[in-house]
């Protein structure tokens, strides 16, 4: 589903401003790099809840981001995950993949997540690890509107997703670890003057501050050529890294404009593109 260019991603964020300090780090920086699965490792041990996100803008999507959901999986379920809560998922057949373990067949349709085949393999992952899927979107059909890109119901879609987790946790055993697999921004941990995210009203109603790991800082949403030389400096670092790596925010060199981002973690790659 497109949203506003404010819920693209940590890297519209920062052009936003939301952080106050400008720079982009350079491959002298001597950041502590770190793979997906070992931020995801230090996010359990961190929260019994990490929010991950994956970079989509309508019907496509950056193939990249939803591969590292399914590659982590492994390691949080040794971090004693059992549940995944997707932005994705509707009540019915999530419903129904619990019961048979097999996500169900869909129609055709490229607007529907579910339909692409790596999102079904990452769904079809957490199902043969004995997981249970939880859905939280909004029901479309219970708050009709006639736009629902207006920021008046993205607001109320965030309050709505955010109401819905706390009520799917609380369901949960007391000690139950929880993943939640979100598009964009949603799981930013800040509100502005105009948007107020999902993740930001998760903690506030649920007092768990979740661990915020995000992917899509270096996903080409636009051509600009300035943001993409600035991005282009890492790009050394992460071939030698393989084409995928990411650091704590707490790790990062000042002069990163992260700090009050409102994530936890980044995840950068080499493999960038909408599709």
């Amino acid at each position: 589903m497109k949203r506003r260019k404010f819920l693209a991603g940590a890297g519209v964020l920062l052009g936003l401003g939301t952080a106050r300090q400008q720079g982009w780090a350079t491959p002298n920086s001597n950041l502590i790099w770190r793979s997906p699965s070992e931020l995801v490792a230090v996010g359990f041990e961190r929260s019994p809840v990490v929010m991950m996100n994956e970079a989509h803008n309508g019907a496509t999507r950056n193939i990249r981001s939803r591969e590292i959901g399914r590659q982590i999986l492994p390691v949080a379920h040794a971090a004693g995950v059992r549940y995944l809560a997707m932005e994705a998922l509707t009540q019915s057949v999530a419903t129904e993949a619990n019961q048979t373990r097999q996500l169900p067949r869909l129609p055709e349709d490229e607007a529907n997540y579910l339909t692409h085949p790596e999102m079904r393999a990452f769904v079809q992952a957490a199902l043969s690890l004995g997981w249970t899927l939880i859905p939280y979107e909004i029901d479309f059909e219970e708050y009709p509107s006639s736009d629902t890109l207006s920021l008046e119901f993205t607001n109320l879609r965030e309050r709505v997703q955010a109401e819905n987790l706390v009520n799917g946790l609380q369901n949960l055993p007391t000690s139950a670890k929880l993943l939640v697999w979100c598009g964009n921004s949603h799981h930013i941990k800040i509100t502005t003057d105009e948007w107020t995210p999902m993740g930001y009203h998760f903690v506030q109603l649920s007092g768990i501050e979740h661990f915020a790991i995000d992917q899509s800082i270096t996903v080409n949403w636009d051509d600009n050529p300035e943001r993409l030389r600035r991005l282009g400096e890492f790009m050394p670092d992460l071939v030698k890294q393989g084409g995928t790596a990411g650091f704590l925010i707490e790790e990062a060199p000042s002069s990163l404009p992260l700090q009050e981002s409102g994530i936890d973690a980044v995840i950068l790659s080499t493999q960038n593109k909408l599709e």
